[in-house]
C-alpha cells in the first residue's frame, strides 16, 4: 500500500506541533524523529558547540551526517523535518548555505508533497531545545515555505486543529495520494 522508498516531510517552524503529530502517527505508520532535536540534545549533554544558536555551520554538519545515516537505514514513511530546513535557518541568519545542502538531491529521498505545520500562537512554547521567539518563528516560516517551493515541492498546510484531527487529515491525504 505504501512506498517506503521516499519519505513524506512534516515541516514548519519550531513549536508548531510537528513532534506531537509524529508521535501520534507512529501508532499507525513508521516515522523518523527530528534529527536536529537529537543533535541539540546530544550537544547540550556534552557541552558541545554544535547547536544552532552557537555554531550553525557545525550544527548543520552534525545534522547532515546523522540524517544521512538515518535515511540510509530507516524504513520510515514520514520524517519530522528534512535537511532543507537547514537552508532556511542559514537564510534567516544571513549566512552562506553550505554547498552540500545546495547540492543535496531532495527529490530522490522525499515525496513531492510536504506537510507544513503553520506557526500558531495558541500552541507556541519554548523549551531547552527551542529557544526561538515567536517573531523568529514567523520569519523562519517564510523562509521554509520559500525553500520548499523553490525546490519544487507541493505544500500541504496542516489545519490548525487538534493533534488527532491532524493525524486524520494527514493519513487521508497520504492514502489519497496512493503512496
Amino acid at each position: 500500500m505504501y512506498n517506503f522508498n521516499k519519505k513524506y516531510i512534516i515541516t514548519g517552524a519550531p513549536a508548531t506541533g510537528k513532534t506531537t503529530l509524529i508521535h501520534l502517527l507512529k501508532e499507525k505508520l513508521p516515522c523518523m524523529d527530528e534529527v536536529s532535536r537529537k543533535v541539540i540534545m546530544e550537544q547540550q549533554e556534552t557541552n558541545g558547540r554544535g547547536i544552532p544558536w552557537l555554531d550553525l555551520p557545525l550544527f548543520s554538519e552534525l545534522v547532515y551526517h546523522k540524517t544521512m545515516q538515518e535515511l540510509s537505514y530507516s524504513k520510515a514513511l514520514i520524517c519530522d523535518r528534512s535537511l532543507l530546513d537547514l537552508e532556511a535557518y542559514f537564510e534567516v541568519e544571513d549566512l552562506p548555505i553550505p554547498q552540500y545542502l545546495l547540492d543535496f538531491p531532495y527529490q530522490d529521498f522525499y515525496h513531492n508533497k510536504v506537510y507544513f505545520a503553520p506557526t500558531w500562537q495558541a500552541i507556541y512554547c519554548q523549551d531547552k531545545q527551542r529557544l526561538q521567539d515567536f517573531d523568529y518563528c514567523l520569519e523562519l516560516e517564510k523562509s521554509l515555505l520559500n525553500k520548499y517551493l523553490s525546490k519544487g515541492f507541493e505544500i500541504i498546510r496542516l489545519p490548525k486543529t487538534t493533534p488527532l484531527k491532524r493525524v486524520e487529515f494527514l493519513l487521508k491525504s497520504i492514502n489519497t495520494a496512493g503512496a
